[in-house]
């Protein structure tokens, strides 16, 4: 992968969105890079238990796909 690639990749993980879970615009989204699942910061910190277990990564309730955060 060249620079760019791993920069579009960055980019989906992590941006501005409507949240899956509240359905409210919000500036800071975590988005799965396999199905596109859109997860909030404070709906992934109100949920934090359902979503990771070590702070580091997370799993996608939608497709279970492991995402680092």
């Amino acid at each position: 992968m060249d620079k760019e690639e791993k920069k579009k990749i960055k980019k989906k993980r992590l941006s501005s969105g409507v949240c899956d879970y509240c359905w409210k615009e919000q500036p800071l989204c975590y988005i799965c890079a396999n199905c596109g699942l859109t997860i909030c910061q404070r709906c992934f910190i109100e949920n934090q238990k359902m979503f990771t277990r070590t702070g580091i990564t997370w799993v996608c309730p939608n497709c279970l796909n492991w995402q680092t955060l």
